[in-house]
């Protein structure tokens, strides 16, 4: 993910809303600047599933190493996204209550070729963000990317009815 490996972030982190931003400071969540390592790329296996972690802080996922804060994970109950924090932190009121979320591809390898019209939904997740281990199924038809990548991103709109309408858009 862009500014994945940028930890210290006052403004405009991950996990922050995209809201009242120009389109500089929401396309890449402001990142592309910073790439992630060259191999760090994730898998989706034609036909089969992919898992992400969504998760309300770095700190609660398998990459809490790297986070500013350490180890923020809550073994009891490991696949809450947002360890020892109420629902209403990622703006749900309930399982019922949740809008879904997407993967989408540009079939372009340089994410600095991308733009919005680029981006295609293949893959929409209808419980998301309830788990922190996010399954999503990848259609058996995708064509293969070029140069062996393409540049993918996860799409978030919660429902209004636990705070206020916002959107979350990441490059991954």
């Amino acid at each position: 993910m862009y500014g994945f490996n940028q930890s210290n972030f006052p403004t405009n982190r991950p996990q922050d809303p995209l809201a009242d931003m120009t389109f500089d400071q929401w396309w890449f969540h402001g990142h592309l600047p910073y790439p992630p390592h060259p191999n760090d790329i994730i898998e989706l296996p034609v036909g089969g599933d992919a898992v992400i972690e969504l998760s309300c802080d770095k700190g609660a996922t398998s990459w809490y190493a790297s986070g500013p804060g350490g180890d923020a994970r809550d073994l009891q109950n490991p696949d809450y996204p947002c360890p020892h924090a109420p629902t209403a932190q990622f703006h749900t009121n309930g399982i019922d209550d949740l809008g879904g979320c997407a993967l989408s591809v540009a079939y372009k390898s340089d994410a600095n070729d991308v733009k919005p019209e680029d981006l295609v939904i293949f893959s929409v997740q209808q419980k998301c963000v309830w788990n922190l281990h996010t399954h999503f199924e990848i259609p058996k038809n995708m064509p293969p990317c070029p140069n062996g990548k393409c540049t993918c991103a996860w799409h978030w709109i919660h429902k209004p009815d636990s705070g206020s309408e916002q959107s979350w858009f990441h490059i991954i």
